[in-house]
């Protein structure tokens, strides 16, 4: 179901005339919502990342369905609130009824002669009383349990119709037996909801039955009692629990408060701390999501809070960036007039006076005061791409590196060959060490052309795999040598800082959908909230809810060793860069 359909229906349903609330249905389209919302975003993202952004520098846009469904959920919320008040209008008023005929049996049992005329407004109560709906639930016990005095009161002190009198007594003793079995029964009952619900229910029939035998009703009370007593422990166990899982909840969300609070409140005075700010906002943000419930006395009151402080954040925030606009559009203005003129010159003849007015811009643009990271990165990376084509001759550099790429990929195919032939003659006398070996000489075979070089990888990784299958190596151990021999094979590569961000882009979404498979996982469990541990499917969820964690933080873990070989390429390339650009001095 998608976006605007949910909306659809959602809208159809509010505005019911015979609105009632559905808790179920709401939550189901509400995580349905989520999950599209939560795709959109991802969207967003992908296009951001076209752009140029950072992943960190991303904030999500909501779109006009998002807008409108949390419209829909406010109007849900009030109409739920109308519905609510209503309800308890009419329990009220059950309530006031039935104390009414309290008081009319209570007259009836004391001032009423005639048996006849008494047992036929008995009769009449009973009716009225049995015809009449529920009360509110902290009134139900005691004006129930007043009446079933009442009741069991009029068949002991008023004598009528004896032989009616004890064949009612016999049936009531039948009926409150089978309460008992089923009070019983409910021990094999998963659903703490459930088992709330239908104790209730039982209560409530065990009271509507009337007297039975006085020799027997001491027996039958006990065992009543017992069975009762039986279920409400484990209510009120399972209510303990729940209040502790409340209580944590509520301290986690406090933390997250006063950590949000120690952000929020120091005055903002640069962009770059901000950024860092900004991002520490966003992350609290999505702690918050993951922590559960915090009870209905104070859940409201802290998120309200900590809104508020996120929000008085994002106001200062947005003041400190209009407030300097005026001089990142100057400083804008400067750096693409620098871009502009070195585009203009970079492609002329090599000369003295070409390579001097590059080196003049070059050094007009670090004088110059920078703009928000994202931005300044994007814009400095254009303007280095044209003094880089000047100063090392790209379309010569061109020539020849396809020139070596052919050479290369005759190499490599050349490699495959010999690699095949060393498998079978060598790997169970080598070992790893031939795998090494193999992909030391991968890597110094150097690069070839990317329509080449994808097939060529995974002929290369073929081998390794069939490689490790002859050594006997574990599949969980050999993806992580397969994953450092890649790794280091790209290392090895003619540009490797792009090919390990390319590596780094596809490990990033692998988080993110192994992220929203947990996140999906941890909504299902909502639905066993009142189950024991024991359930078997609340016990499988939990257990792909680990897997699913365990294998993010697998991902991760490459990642970060991504990461790392990108920070040692980047260093080494920037000293290779200083060196050129100061042969480059010399030489002009």
């Amino acid at each position: 179901m998608g976006k605007q359909e949910i909306i659809e229906q959602l809208e159809k349903w509010v505005s019911a005339e015979d609105f009632e609330p559905n808790k179920t249905q709401f939550t189901d389209w509400k995580s349905e919502f989520e999950k599209e919302r939560l795709q959109t975003e991802k969207q967003q993202e992908a296009e951001a990342q076209k752009e140029g952004e950072g992943e960190n520098d991303f904030e999500y846009t909501p779109t006009k369905e998002d807008l409108r469904f949390e419209e829909l959920c406010g109007i849900y919320h009030d109409k739920r609130k109308q519905y609510e008040s209503k309800r308890k209008a009419e329990l009220e008023n059950n309530l006031a009824e039935k104390k009414a005929l309290i008081e009319e049996l209570d007259s009836l049992i004391k001032d009423e002669e005639n048996i006849g005329k008494a047992y036929s407004r008995f009769n009449a109560i009973k009716q009225k009383w049995n015809e009449l709906g529920p009360v509110l639930a902290n009134q139900r016990r005691g004006i129930q349990t007043e009446y079933s005095r009442l009741i069991e009161l009029f068949y002991y002190n008023i004598n009528i119709y004896r032989e009616l009198q004890l064949n009612d007594l016999k049936k009531n003793q039948e009926l409150k037996l089978e309460v008992i079995e089923k009070i019983k029964a409910l021990k094999e009952e998963k659903s703490i909801h459930q088992l709330d619900f239908l104790i209730h229910q039982y209560l409530d029939e065990w009271d509507t039955i009337g007297p039975t035998f006085k020799e027997e009703w001491e027996k039958i009370r006990e065992e009543f009692k017992e069975v009762v007593n039986v279920v409400f422990e484990r209510l009120r166990e399972h209510r303990k629990a729940v209040k502790t899982t409340h209580k944590n909840n509520l301290d986690k969300k406090q933390e997250i408060i006063a950590k949000a609070k120690e952000i929020a409140e120091p005055e903002i005075l640069d962009h770059k701390s901000t950024q860092e700010r900004t991002q520490r906002i966003i992350g609290l943000q999505k702690d918050w999501k993951k922590i559960g419930f915090a009870g209905h006395k104070h859940n409201d009151a802290v998120w309200k809070e900590f809104r508020e402080v996120c929000d008085d954040y994002f106001n200062k925030r947005k003041v400190f960036i209009d407030k300097n606009s005026e001089k990142f559009a100057v400083l804008r203005s400067k750096k693409k007039g620098l871009i502009q003129r070195a585009k203009e010159i970079h492609t002329e003849t090599q000369s003295a006076e070409v390579a001097n007015e590059l080196k003049n811009l070059q050094r007009q643009w670090k004088e110059t005061d920078k703009l928000l990271p994202q931005e300044e990165y994007r814009l400095f990376r254009e303007f280095r791409n044209y003094c880089d084509t000047y100063f090392k001759g790209k379309k010569q550099a061109a020539k020849e590196l396809e020139k070596q790429w052919k050479a290369n990929l005759k190499a490599k195919e050349e490699l495959l060959e010999k690699f095949a032939k060393e498998l079978k003659d060598k790997i169970t006398v080598k070992g790893e060490t031939l795998i090494e070996e193999w992909t030391k000489e991968w890597g110094a075979s150097g690069e070839v052309a990317s329509a080449a070089r994808t097939q060529l990888d995974k002929s290369f990784q073929s081998i390794v795999s069939k490689a490790y299958d002859a050594l006997g190596i574990s599949e969980s151990e050999r993806k992580e040598k397969e994953f450092a021999s890649k790794i280091k094979t790209i290392a090895n590569a003619g540009d490797p800082v792009k090919e390990l961000k390319r590596e780094r882009g596809f490990l990033n979404g692998k988080i993110k959908a192994a992220e929203v498979e947990t996140r999906q996982l941890e909504d299902k469990l909502a639905f066993f909230k009142f189950s024991d541990d024991s359930n078997p499917l609340k016990k499988e969820l939990l257990d792909r809810i680990e897997e699913s964690k365990e294998k993010t933080a697998k991902i991760r873990a490459k990642r970060k060793k991504v990461d790392l070989l990108i920070k040692e390429q980047e260093a080494a390339e920037s000293l290779d860069t200083s060196e050129e650009e100061a042969k480059s001095t010399e030489e002009a």
